[in-house]
């Protein structure tokens, strides 16, 4: 069966816009990124943009959405080699790592945060966040449904493993550039204390 050309090109414009919204909150802030600015960026015109996403709420959907599946995506690819644990478990954390170092995760973090406070808005940030920790949840028991002895420690193991890659993202700002080798070293630690959760009967 051909391919729709038109369909393609409405792909293309909605990728253009999306990709366009995250390098405006990205460089200028959440606050700043309206969407004239947005628009512009993309060089497309508002009613362009409103024909696509309707309004600001549905472009920034669209944003986490976009985000939301190449995070997903990026994980349900992810193979780790080898038997041991502790290795398997320090390959995930570089995947993870280099997935929450990206501009678009700060992205989505500044819109899950900002976006839903007027009473207006359609973006519920904490139905997001739940829908992320769901499908991170189902990565990670596919990932080590061999290793889980215990369900609880599983689970805490991982709640350790994101929050842990978060903090360490969050701190790395202009005035307080970590080098790569205190990077390795807590992510090694982090490893250790992942696989101790994971083994621990």
């Amino acid at each position: 069966m051909p391919n729709n050309p038109k369909a393609s090109k409405r792909e293309a414009t909605r990728e253009k816009v999306i990709r366009a919204a995250i390098d405006c909150i990205y460089r200028d802030g959440f606050h700043a990124a309206h969407t004239n600015r947005i628009a512009e960026e993309a060089g497309v015109s508002w009613g362009v943009l409103q024909y696509h996403f309707g309004d600001k709420d549905g472009l920034l959907q669209a944003v986490i959405d976009y985000i939301f599946d190449d995070f997903s995506m990026t994980l349900e690819g992810t193979k780790l080699e080898g038997k041991e644990l502790q290795p398997r478990v320090r390959q995930l954390i570089d995947v993870i790592w280099k997935l929450v170092s990206k501009k678009e995760y700060r992205v989505s973090i500044a819109i899950l945060r900002n976006a839903g406070k007027d009473d207006t808005s359609t973006i519920n940030g904490q139905k997001q966040l739940a829908r992320w920790a769901r499908r991170t949840s189902q990565l990670w028991h596919e990932l080590f449904e061999d290793e889980i002895q215990e369900p609880l420690q599983s689970d805490i193991a991982r709640h350790l493993l994101f929050a842990t890659l978060r903090g360490m993202v969050d701190e790395i700002n202009p005035r307080n550039v970590k080098t790569k080798k205190a990077i390795k070293l807590e992510c090694d630690a982090l490893s250790e204390a992942i696989t101790y959760l994971l083994m621990r009967n």
